[in-house]
């Protein structure tokens, strides 16, 4: 199920980043009730009542984790995964309990704190002092009932197991052939994740851009309108997101033994990166045409699954990924035009005004349209930085020959430019 949470207040954010801890509870107290809304709907109505502890421990585990958060976007991301986990620790210990005490009974419920309450009880639990006598106690007891689960599952063994490990390692070499069909199955089970109910959407909206920390230290920096799907196991048993937009990653290098490989998934395309890890842009809006991949450090293996269409792409190339399985070199300004958001500007190349409005629309937020769709097919080229909506419009208007109208509630409207004296008489 995914968890989205409201973007917090970009003033609490820093201080709290900072170690303020009146920071840490004014921004509970102003997400505690989107924290306990997501936390209801993913705990379920049998579970329910358990929401403030839920987003009480989230909020612990994001002042725990703040020296990784570079802005808002960043803590309602880490919120929405911090609100899940503790979601599903939830739901394990009450299947727990109902395991040891057979069929389930009613339990008395938790009360839910007010947000004040909670708050409080936050503070508090940052200066609790850990018993380490029984901390230690706890987690001896744990490994000797661990020890004593181990020699029952061995004594109880029987004697042809050893035969049958033995004759397991002689056909590692038939395995070894069936490598295509386990590659073929994990890329079915991060289908199945990816369209799960657990998946996490990580947004941006319109005019936003930001940048977060995934679960396996990847970091990415996500462009204006743009959806990050991440899967429940992501970073456990597998590394693959889904992408509806662009984003530039940052991946960190596979470890561990099984060494997961980072990859991204949109369309039909799957962008993997090389063990060491990898810098890669990828773009792919619903309605393009196409997508668009460009490496800027390390090396990344470039599939279309539908079409078994694969190549690799290293530091410095670009690629242009057509639905038929076609990749084509991006150079020169096609690959601005692509991906110059990644250096803070958009190009325009003989671009019809019917698609430029629209990607100013989507990265600035401007609220804008043709006044006349007569000019829809009026070319445009200009280049234009990210920083400044004022700036994006002027620099519209002058390279197509524009005026500016305001229409209903005060939407900016493109239409033609008056004519000039001076030209008439031209």
């Amino acid at each position: 199920m995914s968890v989205d949470l409201p973007t917090p207040d970009a003033a609490l954010v820093t201080r709290m980043v900072a170690g303020d801890e009146s920071a840490l509870k004014a921004l509970y107290i102003q997400l505690y009730d989107a924290l306990c809304g997501a936390a209801a709907t993913a705990l379920g109505p049998d579970l329910a009542h358990y929401r403030g502890r839920v987003a009480e421990k989230a909020m612990l585990s994001a002042w725990r984790a703040r020296d990784r958060f570079q802005n808002p976007i960043a803590v309602a991301a880490y919120l929405g995964e911090a609100v899940q986990a503790e979601v599903d620790v939830q739901k394990r210990k009450h299947a727990a309990l109902h395991r040891r005490e057979g069929a389930p009974q009613a339990t008395a419920h938790v009360t839910v704190p007010t947000a004040e309450e909670s708050a409080e009880s936050l503070v508090a639990s940052l200066h609790a002092q850990v018993d380490h006598d029984k901390a230690r106690a706890e987690a001896h007891e744990a490994k000797k009932a661990h020890a004593r689960e181990h020699v029952q599952r061995v004594g109880g063994r029987p004697k042809w197991v050893v035969p049958t490990i033995i004759g397991a390692v002689a056909v590692v070499g038939i395995i070894a052939l069936q490598r295509y069909v386990e590659v073929a199955g994990a890329d079915a089970a991060v289908d199945r994740a990816l369209k799960g109910e657990n998946v996490q959407t990580l947004s941006a909206a319109k005019g936003q851009r930001g940048s977060l920390a995934l679960r396996d230290s990847t970091k990415v920096r996500i462009g204006s309108d743009t959806r990050l799907r991440i899967p429940e196991p992501f970073a456990t048993t597998q590394r693959a997101i889904g992408l509806d937009g662009t984003a530039t990653f940052t991946v960190a290098p596979a470890t561990g033994p099984e060494a997961l490989l980072f990859s991204v998934r949109t369309g039909d395309y799957a962008v993997t990166g090389a063990a060491g890890g990898a810098v890669f842009t990828v773009r792919h809006y619903e309605g393009e045409d196409a997508a668009y991949v460009e490496v800027a450090e390390g090396a990344v293996q470039v599939k279309n699954r539908a079409q078994k269409a694969e190549r690799e792409l290293k530091a410095g190339e670009a690629l242009r990924l057509a639905p038929d399985g076609t990749m084509t070199p991006l150079e020169g300004v096609a690959r601005d035009v692509a991906l110059a958001w990644v250096r803070d500007s958009i190009v325009f190349d003989n671009a019809p005004l019917k698609t430029v409005v629209p990607e100013l629309v989507r990265w600035f937020s401007m609220d804008a349209a043709l006044g006349d769709e007569a000019l829809g097919d009026r070319p445009v080229s200009m280049r234009v930085a990210l920083s400044s909506s004022g700036d994006a419009t002027k620099a519209l208007t002058d390279a197509a020959s524009l005026a500016i109208q305001f229409g209903k509630n005060d939407r900016i409207e493109f239409i033609d430019a008056p004519v000039k004296p001076d030209a008439k008489k031209k």
